[in-house]
């Protein structure tokens, strides 16, 4: 899967020890979506029983992960 990570996406991932392939799983297969106030995708997963949240510019293509979050 093509996927771009903002700096500020990376920083989080390194500082919560999120992985990329923990966040891909998230990005193809997550439980919930909602979209943010400025239409930017919010997808929550639960790779491995992890709770992690990846949000993702909105009509990006391939996705570009804004941030990270456990």
């Amino acid at each position: 899967m093509g996927v771009f990570y903002s700096r500020h996406a990376r920083d989080r991932m390194v500082q919560r020890s999120i992985s990329d392939s923990e966040a891909e799983e998230v990005l193809s297969s997550y439980d919930i979506e909602y979209p943010d106030r400025e239409g930017n995708r919010i997808l929550i997963g639960r790779p491995e029983g992890r709770r992690i949240k990846v949000v993702v510019r909105k009509d990006s293509n391939p996705p570009f992960v804004i941030t990270v979050a456990d």
